[in-house]
């Protein structure tokens, strides 16, 4: 397996670079246009984005981690968001919001709620940067694995309006995505935003809840 960091992870790159290599990671620093770390097999990759919670909070507030996270999600099978500090640095960097953007807890966990519906975030609440670099390298060898995830969906799809539709919505399974992305040529998730309820409900399989359901979700 092989890594690139990106440039601008200044402090993190050599920790990272020297713990990676101890695990027989092969690792470059490079500038990566998409994600903060970007591991692959040569056939597939896997990409981070690397947030410690100081910086989800400025990202969330300022707009660039929703961004950053559709930039992910186009350009890769396999996209995470992984947030890293301890309990004690999220309540202390809650409190400090209050003084310019305020931000609650239950602002926080909405936010997570609402990214993990087109990506994944990893919540790595541990002070010891190691496991979170050991988090991210797990992920990526359990993507980069090839094996199924579980018998009712066999793969992760190269087109990510598909995955979209298969992985984060109740009741849509493989079958109805395929129909879906198929009938309106649907690639990435901005094609997303030109179905409607009147159009879903004429794809063979989806009625009108999940046709609401989907409308939901993209909006």
């Amino acid at each position: 397996m092989h890594l690139k960091i990106d440039h601008r992870e200044h402090d993190r790159s050599e920790s990272a670079t020297e713990y990676y290599q101890q695990q027989g990671v092969t690792v470059e620093t490079v500038e990566l246009p998409v994600g903060d770390y970007l591991f692959t097999d040569g056939k597939d990759s896997v990409v981070f984005e690397y947030k410690t919670i100081p910086d989800y909070i400025s990202s969330i507030n300022d707009g660039r981690l929703w961004n950053e996270a559709i930039n992910q999600a186009e350009n890769y099978n396999y996209h995470f968001i992984i947030i890293h500090g301890d309990l004690y640095q999220r309540t202390k960097e809650l409190i400090k919001s209050r003084d310019y953007i305020p931000m609650t807890i239950q602002q926080y966990i909405g936010s997570i709620s609402s990214l993990n519906r087109y990506t994944t975030v990893i919540q790595c609440y541990n002070s010891v940067i190691e496991e979170a670099y050991f988090t991210m390298m797990k992920q990526a060898e359990k993507c980069l694995s090839n094996r199924p995830i579980v018998k009712k969906f066999p793969k992760k799809h190269k087109n990510s309006a598909f995955n979209f539709l298969c992985y984060t919505i109740y009741g849509i399974n493989y079958k109805k995505a395929d129909a879906i992305v198929k009938k309106y040529n649907l690639k990435t998730l901005s094609d997303l935003q030109n179905l409607t309820i009147e159009k879903l409900v004429k794809v063979d399989g989806i009625g009108e809840r999940n046709a609401k359901r989907i409308m939901e979700a993209i909006k």
